[in-house]
């Protein structure tokens, strides 16, 4: 016996017709009857009597009646409890570190105006700080890189992107529509500390004999690109960071990609994932937003 069933049962007995019941429930006739036969054969009893023209209960319809008003009753009172302690209980979503953040903001301000009795908490981390968060049942949802997650985490992907180089507006790559690795040989960088890529990348650069000079070292992406717009040097990103004052070049043999999801565990209880899921997937990553 499965509450749907239960609900079935109750709408054509109180409507006192399957089309009827079937139109309360949003289900097609045929479907109700079914569903209603079904239980009918689990319970081995017959709920209603049927005729052209009416439908009646039983007396074990009658009594059924009774005890599936009642328990459909305390699951309403169970889901009204839930939704309330939910919208009193913070939402809180791990975001990736090296997430810009002037996206990260644009996102916020959509799922806080369809949210707006909910309080929605951020914790910064590095893929594996949010992925053992999110084990733990310290996160709702985390909107990280994607990497091997256990089989009951669920996700989405929002964005694939290569890595590129950021430059100044006036470093002689800022008019080239792509440049190669050994382009890069001796070139001023500002080195991203906490990359995704940043023990692959060196391994690479080594490996291919480039050689090049680290001026400033930084775990904030924000101080990178700004540093990149002073002319300080130059930095490895992916595509989605810039701003309108440093552009981002194509290196055509560094093939580098990372892929951002939205992680979630799958027995997570909670109907605001709905809006979470529907706002992070309908953003438009693709977009340079002025910072």
């Amino acid at each position: 016996m499965e509450l749907h069933q239960l609900r079935h049962f109750v709408a054509v007995a109180e409507t006192g017709s399957f089309t009827k019941g079937a139109l309360r429930v949003a289900v097609s006739q045929p479907a109700l009857s079914a569903s209603v036969a079904k239980l009918e054969r689990e319970l081995d009893a017959k709920l209603f009597t049927r005729t052209p023209r009416t439908v009646t209960l039983t007396a074990a319809g009658r009594r059924l009646l009774e005890a599936a008003r009642q328990i459909l009753s305390a699951c309403h009172r169970v889901k009204a409890d839930l939704r309330a302690s939910l919208s009193t209980r913070p939402f809180r979503i791990g975001v990736l570190r090296t997430l810009p953040t002037v996206h990260l903001a644009h996102l916020m301000i959509g799922l806080r105006r369809s949210m707006p009795e909910t309080t929605i908490e951020l914790v910064d981390g590095a893929r594996d700080e949010l992925a053992a968060r999110l084990a733990d049942r310290k996160l709702s949802a985390a909107i990280t890189s994607a990497g091997d997650t256990g089989a009951a985490v669920r996700s989405v992907t929002l964005r694939r992107e290569r890595y590129a180089v950021v430059v100044s507006l006036s470093h002689r790559f800022a008019s080239c529509d792509s440049i190669a690795l050994d382009d890069l040989q001796g070139e001023p960088f500002i080195v991203r500390s906490h990359c995704e890529t940043f023990a692959s990348t060196t391994k690479l650069l080594s490996e291919r004999g480039i050689r090049t000079h680290v001026v400033y070292r930084t775990d904030q992406d924000d101080r990178a690109i700004a540093l990149v717009a002073s002319g300080l040097g130059l930095a490895l990103m992916p595509e989605l960071h810039g701003s309108a004052d440093v552009r981002t070049i194509t290196v055509r043999d560094f093939h580098v990609e990372r892929e951002i999801e939205l992680q979630w565990n799958e027995d997570e209880v909670d109907e605001r994932l709905e809006n979470l899921v529907a706002f992070s997937t309908s953003h438009n990553w693709r977009e340079r937003i002025a910072s």
